[in-house]
């Protein structure tokens, strides 16, 4: 900035600062810089002013007003650098800002990730407007920031739901635990049911079952000849219900061995559970499996895994993403998970997840 724009009777470095970076925005915003579809015009009247009062926001930040001696003093310095704790730092600033106490009435707000990424991305885009429009190399840190959560697809949430999926660590535990036994031993709590429940969990993992697909399927719906491995189960024939098409869907080798388990142990169980059409009997006389028991049971699981709060839908759409990490079309794990189009694949876009312990 030349030192001819500066005001003439500021001061204070903090009014100077002040007076540069309400300078930055009004190039920026004369800019015209709309975004949409035609990626032309100039922001709407009430755009731009949302946009004037997120920014004064950063200015009261950087440079602080001291009512004592009605200048400004000087906390942060953009133009000259930007670093990552420097947002983390004004991010929390915005949070409890008096303006924000004010409008809400609150003693304290949290900012949710959607606003945040927005005051976020307003700062890369007018700093990095007035940078350009200098010569300088551009500031990378706004930038940075939004890729990482819960900033990074926090825009996009605002048009799709992004879905709560396992993390690594999460997936490895539960995998581990469903697994974990290798014969009934009621001494220590092992016992058909658990078994059942663990297996159960394990195709809403590895096979991206819904809680109600799982408690529905029967025994002619699982294939164990034709296989990768002799004598295990390797697909699963889904029947068509309120919100899916009839469909087949391959199950992860750890799952399919857990499911051969929870076989050989049903089988043992007992004549009137060996006739029962069901895969998960609710009792030994082989009658079904309600709803709300087999939720609760994947729920169990889940918590005696370490992974507490949300819900079994959790483990279904976090195969979908694995899946789609692991290479695999759209339109193929569309298919598995039982829709007829990828329409509803647009919600797993957005989420990143680490290297898949699914189908190989």
């Amino acid at each position: 900035m030349q030192s001819d724009t500066l005001p003439l009777f500021s001061t204070s470095d903090g009014d100077r600062l002040a007076e540069v970076l309400q300078a930055q925005f009004s190039a920026w915003l004369a800019s015209a810089p709309a975004r949409g579809p035609r990626q032309q015009g100039a922001l709407r009247e009430e755009s731009a002013q949302i946009y004037a009062d997120m920014w004064q926001a950063f200015i009261a930040y950087c440079a602080p007003f001291d009512e004592s001696s009605g200048t400004r003093s000087l906390r942060l310095n953009p133009v000259d650098g930007l670093g990552r704790e420097d947002l983390l730092a004004f991010l929390a600033f915005a949070a409890v800002r008096p303006q924000r106490q004010m409008r809400t009435g609150q003693a304290q707000v949290e900012l949710t990730p959607r606003y945040s990424w927005r005051l976020l991305q307003l700062i890369d885009r007018v700093l990095n407007h007035g940078r350009e429009e200098q010569g300088l190399p551009p500031v990378e840190a706004p930038l940075e920031l939004m890729q990482e959560a819960p900033y990074r697809y926090a825009n996009a949430s605002a048009l799709t739901p992004v879905p709560d999926v396992l993390t690594d660590a999460q997936a490895a535990a539960l995998i581990r635990h469903c697994t974990a036994c290798s014969a009934l031993d009621p001494s220590v709590g092992v016992t058909w049911k658990v078994v059942r429940d663990r297996t159960a969990a394990a195709l809403m993992l590895g096979a991206g079952l819904a809680p109600g697909q799982v408690r529905v399927l029967t025994i002619e719906d699982v294939a164990s000849e034709g296989g990768p491995e002799a004598g295990v189960p390797w697909r699963l024939s889904i029947a068509a219900d309120g919100s899916s098409a009839a469909h087949q869907v391959p199950i992860a080798p750890w799952a399919a061995r857990q499911l051969r388990f929870w076989l050989d142990i049903r089988a043992a169980q007992g004549p009137a559970m060996q006739q029962s059409r069901w895969l998960f009997p609710s009792t030994t006389a082989g009658k079904p499996w309600s709803h709300p028991a087999c939720h609760r049971a994947a729920v169990g699981v889940m918590e005696e895994s370490g992974i507490e709060g949300g819900s079994p839908f959790r483990l279904r759409h976090t195969f979908a993403v694995r899946q789609l990490q692991n290479g695999h079309p759209e339109a193929e794990v569309a298919r598995w998970m039982g829709y007829a189009d990828t329409g509803p694949m647009k919600r797993y876009r957005h989420v990143l997840s680490a290297p898949a312990a699914g189908l190989v």
